[in-house]
């Protein structure tokens, strides 16, 4: 059903308000996340924007880039045809907010991030950092939601009270779906990682209990040995060994 049209910058041909059909799956094009009614498309192309996507500003003046405003771009000018988050560290393929001197480059989700958030799993306002809390370079920052390793230079929620943190994306839930499977395997992989560790320290201690074992057991057998008393029997034809 249509009820509206509009003419973005981002597409050549007029995008219509529309409506999903019952179990209908489709991604925005801008943000590439699932979308919901209200949303504007173009069906010929299969170009569709959640209306939020829609009315995103052309512009954007960030406290986390001062020096720059942003630069709403349609698709990625990088020759690799993607950019990479400077806030969640994905890949975006779509819409972003860009400065080109910079190369500094924010899912639009991301730009419109707030500063402070409450979620379910802590009791307490976890505020935005746009960096890792920790000032140790050799400290590594792991999410307390998804328990994947966060970069340094990517933002966090984060309380400093109880030194509970995580993904910007994991407090929001603001996750694509490429974005979903990436964070599962990283979840997946410190898990792994931190088994394999532990298996290590495992082993390495029955290595050492083992090597404790038969130093004693070595020590006891040159006691005994040195405490035996050799004794000729039948004009030295037979010797007979006694330990005390």
């Amino acid at each position: 059903m249509k009820f509206q049209e509009n003419q973005h910058f981002s597409h050549k041909h007029i995008l219509n308000a529309l409506k999903l059909d019952i179990g209908e799956e489709i991604d925005c094009n801008a943000c590439e996340n699932p979308i919901t009614d209200p949303l504007h498309g173009c069906n010929s192309c299969h170009y569709y924007l959640h209306d939020e996507c829609l009315n995103t500003p052309r512009s954007l003046q960030h406290i986390c880039h001062p020096s720059h405003p942003l630069t709403l771009l349609p698709n990625p000018t990088y020759s690799s045809r993607s950019f990479s988050c400077n806030a969640c560290g994905s890949e975006g393929n779509a819409f972003s907010f860009s400065c080109a001197h910079c190369e500094f480059d924010l899912h639009i989700h991301c730009a419109k991030l707030p500063v402070k958030i409450l979620i379910d799993k802590h009791p307490h306002e976890l505020n935005l950092l746009f960096n890792s809390p920790y000032k140790d370079e050799n400290v590594v920052f792991v999410c307390d939601e998804c328990h994947g390793t966060v970069n340094r230079d990517n933002w966090v929620y984060y309380c400093s009270h109880c030194d509970f943190g995580t993904h910007s994306n994991c407090a929001t839930g603001n996750v694509t779906r490429k974005e979903e499977a990436n964070s599962s395997q990283s979840g997946n992989e410190y898990l792994m990682e931190s088994t394999a560790r532990k298996v290590e320290e495992i082993e390495a201690y029955n290595k050492a209990q083992e090597k404790l074992m038969a130093a004693k057991l070595i020590a006891q057998i040159q006691a005994e040995g040195s405490r035996a008393v050799l004794d000729l029997v039948d004009g030295g034809s037979h010797r007979k060994y006694y330990y005390y």
